[in-house]
């Protein structure tokens, strides 16, 4: 018995076994209606508690409601307290957050008494609802959060614009990528931008995270993305509505995430999802690359932007 207190003393002085110190964000988000009648999202505040200080994200944000709504970036470990604001004017039907991927109590489900037949765990006019996840081990990845309350019947409005994106990045700060055509490990601090494509019925909705300047731009719909010539850049790629589709980008390969399979193409269905980097014009060059839908139906709805690539 002394020994094993010996060697847990041991294991406590040396740090072994102790949890990792992570962050705690404070987000604020309102629901709210366009003047196009569509429903959004908007950024009302983040901050985030990290190592006994406080910083204030919310200007590295858009300002307004967009479509998609705010992209959430978290690193493995972290938490976060999300309230959301029932802004929805002329509507007192309830709103919420349903958020995909990473752990939380059934309190933070995002849907209504009707569906879940316990509990509402959602926002009303003048009675905003905190949620709270925890990006635990093994929630690495892009993830979807979504309304699962608005509407008649109460299941949720994500197809009239209640959706976005949460990114769990992993602890290392680092994701495997193909680059110069060798599949290696790339840090994450090296990515200059990241652009989130929604792919919804026939359109791409777009939002651009801009390293550079530490800003989310909304793109809206088919938008042109775009690069300097060797530039690391990672895609988010997701599927939202009843469509299945095929995401191809012109002149550029990747893997597939957690295999060694080099690819252009992939398959996108409702509420999947990937993620890959790429090395912008690797061994094509500048131009303005297409990217589109390959189920030609909705090429021809016009499902498609392009991928500026400049010296």
């Amino acid at each position: 018995m002394r020994r094993y207190r010996f060697f847990a003393a041991l294991i406590l002085s040396l740090g072994i076994g102790a949890p990792l110190e992570a962050a705690v964000h404070h987000i604020t988000l309102r629901a709210v209606k366009l003047p196009s009648g569509q429903l959004a999202y908007e950024m009302v505040r983040h901050q985030v508690e990290d190592q006994g200080q406080v910083q204030d994200r919310t200007s590295h944000y858009a300002q307004g409601p967009t479509i998609p709504g705010p992209t959430l970036v978290l690193t493995e470990g972290d938490t976060a307290k999300v309230t959301l604001e029932h802004g929805i004017e002329g509507s007192d039907l309830p709103v919420s957050i349903h958020v995909h991927g990473v752990h939380y109590k059934f309190t933070s489900d995002g849907t209504t008494r009707t569906l879940s037949e316990t509990i509402d765990s959602v926002a009303y006019p003048g009675k905003p609802y905190t949620y709270e996840w925890n990006a635990a081990p093994g929630t690495v990845g892009t993830w979807m959060y979504h309304d699962h309350a608005f509407g008649d019947p109460l299941v949720g409005a994500e197809d009239q614009g209640l959706f976005g994106t949460l990114i769990v990045n992993p602890k290392d700060g680092k994701v495997e990528a193909m680059i110069d055509g060798k599949i290696q490990k790339v840090d994450l601090k090296d990515i200059k931008r990241e652009f989130i494509l929604w792919m919804h019925e026939t359109t791409f909705w777009g939002q651009e995270l801009n390293h550079l300047v530490n800003r989310q731009i909304p793109l809206w719909t088919n938008p042109i993305v775009g690069a300097r010539l060797g530039e690391l850049v990672r895609f988010h790629v997701i599927g939202l509505g009843t469509a299945f589709h095929t995401f191809h980008l012109h002149g550029h390969r990747w893997i597939e995430p957690g295999t060694t399979h080099v690819v252009d193409t992939v398959n996108v269905g409702p509420i999947s999802r990937t993620a890959f980097v790429v090395k912008a014009g690797e061994g094509v060059g500048p131009g303005d690359w297409h990217y589109h839908c390959h189920v030609v139906q909705h090429m021809q709805s016009g499902m498609m932007g392009k991928f500026r690539v400049v010296q």
